[in-house]
């Protein structure tokens, strides 16, 4: 694939601990969101390759970006304050995805992801952006275009189909 293919994917957190002794920036994922996530860092690998990874600092997010990593082969990843959730990270992420380009991985949090990815095409995403899911975006200009959607466990979405 040339490098010019790259999307740029904005990647869902896999599934956490409901709360933590410390407060929510130390929620780890489950051992199940990690072996889900891990299988399905494995599906993602074999659809494109990746330049980088960048990760908001909360620990479920960093340890989902580090399995990511893993599978793709990438050797560090990136953490960044503008993937933390707050009342408008969608406009955050969407200047760090414009800035990133092609061929990164974006790991954070609903609902500004999800936001996001809807603002980045102008239109709704074609299901939830469930935990661990990854939108990935093809940039066009300002904007971008749906590559695939894939959601753990669950068939990857191309453009024009949704789920029902």
């Amino acid at each position: 694939m040339s490098v010019h293919m790259l999307p740029l994917m904005i990647v869902r957190h896999a599934v956490a601990e409901d709360e933590h002794p410390l407060g929510d920036e130390a929620r780890a994922l489950t051992s199940e969101g990690r072996a889900a996530f891990r299988q399905h860092a494995r599906k993602l690998a074999r659809l494109t390759p990746l330049t980088g990874i960048v990760t908001s600092p909360l620990v479920r997010a960093v340890q989902t970006a580090e399995i990511l990593a893993e599978a793709f082969g990438i050797g560090q990843v990136e953490v960044h304050g503008a993937l933390l959730p707050h009342a408008n990270a969608h406009k955050r992420i969407l200047e760090l995805a414009l800035e990133l380009g092609q061929g990164w991985a974006l790991v954070g949090h609903n609902p500004g992801l999800a936001r996001a990815g809807a603002r980045a095409l102008g239109e709704e995403l074609p299901d939830k952006l469930r935990k661990g899911t990854v939108l990935a975006l093809n940039p066009s200009g300002k904007r971008f275009e749906l590559a695939w959607f894939a959601s753990p466990g669950r068939a990857v979405l191309r453009p024009g189909e949704r789920r029902s």
